[in-house]
């Protein structure tokens, strides 16, 4: 890990400014630096490049001819700031200018699913049939409870993506830290401190890894003007991007842009697949309980097109046709349902990745 990175370093990574751009993926899936929309309308008019679709709904475009110039040359990059939380975070990419900004919305009810699952494992081993004797499992030596490894999972997923789409070579993350031993009212750091390790590690791999205390974002928000609202869960930059944008101000010279897209991210809540239901069934036959498929084309976690009386919605697949209900349901990015749509009314746009996403601003 460097720690001690020099803010002109970081600065030479911001070296344009590219708002309102559209990013550029080369042939073999290397990101480019991104262009002005009539060029990428050019290049598509052209046949040049292709249009595609992120896991984070973002528009980009894929090259189809090989570039003879150097990959970002001159060393421009972008920088992503990380104001990393216990239930939510806060994400600014940026390269002269801020460029996005986001809202991650934590994983949450892992801890009732795993203490489900115990609860029907225990049960299947007191039951008066054939089964393996009991493994004791050993967790390891770099073990981290489910709760946190969720959290740091789609954290991953999430930076991983967006280094997919730009050139990133540079990370500010603010540092969590806190003594516990000499204060008894931070348990709730605990939660944000766990797997900080691997998650580093992890932005160490992909870039320059920058740390940060919480004491300098504030100051750096006083600097640039930006307010900090007090509700945590409420979905404006105010919350928690904002946090991120002053440490791309304050540390590399990043503007504030106010017009930037915000997008609210989080991971879909489905039922995971079981051996049977855990009520008891009239007839004492138990049918099969959750799952993301049960054989038809389409999944849950799809992302659809939807059509009915002469209405077109969007979103994703959260209930597949069955015998009694032939029809598919489809929610918004909030896990509220739109509605049920018959199978041919419905449109596949994209194939599910695990997250939900949601451009408020």
């Amino acid at each position: 890990m460097e720690y001690g990175v020099s803010q002109n370093e970081i600065s030479k990574a911001c070296a344009l400014y590219f708002s309102e751009r559209i990013p550029v993926v080369s042939r073999d899936g290397r990101p480019l630096m991104p262009c002005r929309p009539a060029k990428a309308r050019k290049l598509l008019s052209s046949g040049k490049a292709e249009p595609r679709w992120s896991k984070l709904g973002l528009f980009y475009i894929q090259l189809g001819i090989d570039i003879k110039s150097e990959y970002n040359g001159g060393g421009q990059s972008f920088v992503l700031a990380h104001d990393p939380g216990s239930k939510f975070d806060g994400m600014a990419l940026g390269c002269k200018f801020v460029q996005l900004r986001f809202m991650v919305i934590l994983p949450q009810k892992v801890a009732g699913k795993m203490k489900n699952r115990r609860e029907l494992r225990r049960g299947r081993r007191y039951r008066n049939c054939r089964r393996r004797p009991y493994r004791p499992r050993s967790p390891g030596p770099y073990w981290i409870a489910p709760t946190q490894l969720a959290k740091v999972l789609f954290r991953l997923a999430v930076v991983e993506e967006l280094c997919r789409l730009f050139p990133i070579s540079h990370f500010i993350v603010e540092d969590v830290r806190f003594n516990h031993f000499r204060f008894r009212h931070g348990k709730h750091f605990s939660t944000a401190e766990i797997g900080k390790t691997r998650y580093y590690s992890e932005l160490c791999r992909l870039g320059v890894l920058v740390l940060v205390e919480g004491w300098q974002t504030k100051l750096w928000r006083e600097g640039a003007g930006l307010k900090k609202v007090t509700r945590k869960d409420a979905l404006i930059p105010g919350s928690h991007a904002n946090d991120a944008v002053a440490m791309l101000w304050g540390l590399a010279g990043c503007g504030v842009n106010e017009g930037a897209p915000f997008y609210v991210l989080r991971r879909p809540e489905f039922a995971r697949r079981s051996l049977h239901r855990q009520n008891f069934q009239k007839g004492c036959v138990r049918s099969l309980f959750g799952g993301t498929s049960n054989g038809s084309f389409l999944r849950k976690g799809d992302y659809v097109e939807a059509e009915k009386a002469g209405k077109v919605y969007r979103g994703w697949v959260c209930g597949l046709p069955t015998e009694t209900t032939p029809l598919v349901g489809v929610m918004d990015a909030r896990g509220v349902r739109i509605g049920q749509f018959a199978p041919g009314k419905v449109r596949l746009l994209q194939r599910g990745h695990n997250i939900l996403w949601e451009r408020v601003m």
